[in-house]
């Protein structure tokens, strides 16, 4: 088995209650016990906090509770990669496809590294899955 390529919206759930949850702590589990590594781009890190900050703001978790959840972010077992030597390519991704910069790095990185990318980002997969097809979804992580 190989390494796996995540992106933002999974670590999220790893560290947040949302749907789908279960199935990223089942594939953090699997992943770790196997001896795999999980990558992911540098850029995860601010875009898991902002939405630690975001559930904050609103109210829906404490101050305690983001303060956890960040220091939980902070230990995640990842493997950061640098999103700059993905821009050029991600550039071309976005604009094929109409994605966020962000997006199409998570895509970027997939495709350069070879390896299955899980993404819980159901348009982003839709608009990519046939020219990408080692991009999956989270729920149909096996």
């Amino acid at each position: 088995m190989s390494d796996v390529v995540v992106d933002s919206n999974v670590i999220a759930k790893w560290i947040l209650p949302e749907a789908d949850s279960a199935q990223a702590q089942r594939l953090l589990a699997e992943t770790a016990a196997q001896g795999r590594r999980i990558i992911a781009l540098d850029l995860a890190y601010p875009e898991v906090a902002s939405a630690i900050w975001k559930q904050h703001r609103q109210k829906t978790i404490s101050s305690a509770e983001a303060d956890s959840f960040i220091a939980a972010l902070v230990i995640a077992p990842l493997e950061d990669v640098p999103a700059a030597g993905l821009l050029k390519a991600a550039f071309s991704i976005a604009a094929r496809y109409d994605r966020s910069i962000y997006d199409a790095l998570f895509v970027a990185l997939v495709q350069q590294r070879g390896l299955t990318g899980v993404t819980a980002d159901e348009p982003l997969y839709r608009a990519v899955v046939s020219d990408f097809p080692n991009v999956m979804l989270l729920r149909d992580w096996k």
